[in-house]
């Protein structure tokens, strides 16, 4: 089984990554990375993420445990950049994004396990649920 939701948002990650190489870019928008490696860091990390959705998204049934693992990601890049736009001046853009992440976030673990029929802790272990006979 598919799932468009998964491809799309590794598409999405794409352009993102594409905007993160490039510095006076993101500064027009008012992302305040001082160095371009630290965004082309990020953009590393987003071209993973990227395949990561586009691989799982076009079998969610064997890779939904990933795009779940996926979605804790998110989480942690939702923890690590709000904080940043807020307090340390990288920019209101960073809030925006962050608060993007963790909607992902939220996205993949109410789609994952519907589309899949395990449970969240079952694709958190990558183990297949056994019905009760």
């Amino acid at each position: 089984m598919r799932s468009n939701l998964a491809i799309y948002s590794g598409i999405w990650n794409i352009g993102l990554a594409a905007f993160m190489l490039y510095p006076p870019l993101y500064h027009a928008f008012g992302m305040n990375l001082t160095q371009p490696l630290w965004g082309w860091l990020i953009a590393g990390f987003l071209l993973y993420t990227a395949a990561t959705l586009i691989i799982g998204g076009r079998n969610i049934e064997r890779y939904g445990s990933i795009i779940i693992h996926e979605a804790l990601l998110r989480f942690i890049a939702a923890v690590l950049v709000i904080p940043a736009g807020l307090f340390f001046d990288y920019g209101w853009i960073l809030v925006l994004l962050g608060i993007g992440d963790a909607a992902w976030g939220v996205v993949y673990l109410k789609s994952v396990p519907k589309q899949t029929g395990r449970s969240l802790m079952a694709l958190l272990l990558d183990s297949v649920e056994q019905s009760p006979t």
